[in-house]
């Protein structure tokens, strides 16, 4: 996308390769939380790609 984009992307690879690692319920459903906020920060850079 763009380079503002670039460090959420990471943080949501990482969030996800630790999601698949991680068993207890609790955690994947904070790890699913924090790749949640990282997606929202991100469309909110892009408005204009939120309405197609």
């Amino acid at each position: 996308m763009c380079e503002r984009c670039l460090p959420y992307d990471d943080q949501i690879t990482r969030y996800r390769r630790l999601a698949s690692r991680i068993n207890d319920r609790l955690a994947q459903d904070g790890i699913a939380e924090l790749i949640e906020t990282a997606l929202a920060t991100k469309a909110a850079f892009h408005p204009e790609l939120e309405r197609k």
